[in-house]
């Protein structure tokens, strides 16, 4: 039986990309690691409420395509 793989949520809320898992927000240390590839790509975020968000102005096909490549292999992105 395949194990089925994690998923990644990424919905637009108050002028904001939020990303989060399908059981909830993400843990500390996804959160850190997530921050961490934002700044090695100079991507825009903003860390609110302790999870790094991106702001809408940032397109749903740009954000989609740096999150594919971050979680490669470790589970897949869906927009909400």
């Amino acid at each position: 039986m395949k194990k089925e793989s994690a998923k990644r949520i990424v919905r637009l809320e108050e002028g904001r990309w939020r990303i989060r898992s399908d059981q909830g927000p993400l843990d500390a240390a996804e959160q850190g690691e997530l921050k961490d590839y934002f700044d090695e790509i100079r991507f825009p975020y903003r860390m609110i409420d302790g999870q790094p968000c991106v702001p809408e102005t940032v397109s749903w096909a740009t954000i989609f395509e740096r999150l594919e490549f971050f979680y490669d292999g470790r589970a897949e992105v869906y927009p909400f």
